[in-house]
């Protein structure tokens, strides 16, 4: 019935926002470092999977939008931008990277853009309808210690925390990749466009020039007026990497703002450095996994138990050294760098000075050494790729590299 007559019950436009800290290095203070994600009626959640199934066959997005889908990942974002950058400096070229902060991404989606979008993609009229009138219903109220505010309509913006918003964003963000794809500017290995790579809001265009990158900026402008995204100028920054990866260019301008260059730029995790090749800094890394550790080893200690240490150091300390590990080509010196954090881990629970018994401990725990652990995701990761359209022409990139550090 609801389908049929395109309205849903007013409770179903009820939410609760709950703001979460998005950086815990940052300042707790700023407003703008928290995300608001929002609790729903769990019946509305449970039709939100009825309307999914109804459409599954056109919420689709590029292949180049690597948020939200099954069998993809930030490992496989990150791979794609390596083998952009790698093409690029195998030809003798300078790789020009723009990573770009759209403000309050989701907050800001444009009601009738998206229904724009939805109609030119023929979708169903009674799916419309049903999110014209629920869009028209959502009043929201935020939780703070506690303390709920005064409700407030939401006039743009899809929920974070709804299940269709993540698709529904896809699409909405899809119209930026299109327009940069069908004009050819940008990353292109024979047929396979990757100059724009995006994981949800996060995005990145990679260009073989300065010049070229500006007119990508350009259209992404355009993309800004029609659907009134805003780009955020201060947090967008630039770099280069290849051959002239620390000559003076050009500024590069968005929205009437200037980007600046930087030294090195975080994508989804990963810290990538200005240099002759693509390099990453794992600095953080290694600071994040000594942090999860101290606070591990603080409240175990008293236990007296180092295996449960070790446990505990297995589940939620490696995870933090393996983050995206299958799809970045390493250095030796790295590989070394991060699995000595093991061994001071492990020499510290168990009072050990290191050298043979740090290995002979690790053997016996079963704290295999990080080469053998990323050789054995990379395989999985590597085996599962060929079943990508995007990645399997992009082999020749990256393949003959992935298993370099094993010798």
């Amino acid at each position: 019935m609801l389908v049929l007559h395109g309205i849903v019950p007013s409770a179903f436009g009820q939410g609760i926002v709950i703001p979460l800290v998005k950086n815990t290095d940052g300042n707790i203070a700023d407003s703008s470092n928290y995300r608001g994600i929002t609790l729903s009626p769990v019946i509305s959640k449970i039709f939100e999977l009825l309307m999914m199934d109804m459409v599954k066959d056109k919420l689709i997005s590029s292949d180049l939008q690597f948020g939200f889908k099954p069998n993809s990942s930030c490992s496989h974002a990150i791979l794609a931008l390596q083998a952009g950058v790698k093409h690029i400096c195998d030809s003798g070229g300078t790789a020009t990277l723009c990573a770009l902060d759209i403000s309050k991404a989701f907050d800001r989606v444009n009601f009738y853009g998206l229904f724009k979008i939805l109609v030119d993609c023929l979708f169903p009229k009674c799916f419309i309808d049903l999110l014209l009138d629920w869009f028209s219903k959502c009043i929201s109220c935020v939780r703070w210690n506690g303390i709920l505010s005064s409700p407030f309509a939401m006039c743009a913006g899809v929920r974070q925390g709804g299940l269709l918003s993540p698709a529904l964003f896809a699409m909405y963000i899809d119209k930026l990749i299109q327009l940069l794809k069908s004009s050819g500017l940008g990353c292109r290995y024979n047929d396979t466009y990757i100059g724009c790579l995006c994981y949800a809001d996060d995005i990145v265009l990679i260009s073989h020039s300065v010049t070229v990158m500006q007119k990508m900026l350009r259209l992404c402008d355009v993309f800004s007026a029609d659907l009134d995204v805003k780009f955020n100028t201060t947090k967008s920054v630039a770099m280069r990497i290849g051959p002239r990866y620390d000559a003076v260019c050009a500024d590069l301008t968005l929205s009437g703002g200037i980007i600046q260059y930087v030294p090195s730029l975080k994508y989804l995790g990963v810290c990538i450095k200005a240099y002759r090749t693509f390099v990453c800094n794992f600095d953080h890394v290694k600071a994040k996994f000594y942090r999860t550790f101290n606070c591990i080893y603080a409240k175990s200690y008293a236990g007296n138990s180092e295996l449960i240490t070790v446990e505990l150091l297995r589940s939620c300390c490696l995870p933090v050294l393996l983050y995206a590990v299958e799809s970045l080509i390493f250095r030796a010196r790295d590989i070394n760098s991060l699995n000595n954090c093991i061994n001071v881990a492990v020499a510290k629970i168990f009072h050990v000075s290191f050298g043979d018994n740090v290995d002979f401990i690790r053997q016996m725990t079963g704290l295999t050494s990080l080469r053998t652990l990323i050789c054995d995701r990379r395989s999985s990761f590597i085996s599962k790729l060929h079943q990508s359209s995007l990645f399997r022409p992009l082999m020749p990139l990256f393949y003959d590299r992935m298993f370099l550090f094993v010798s």
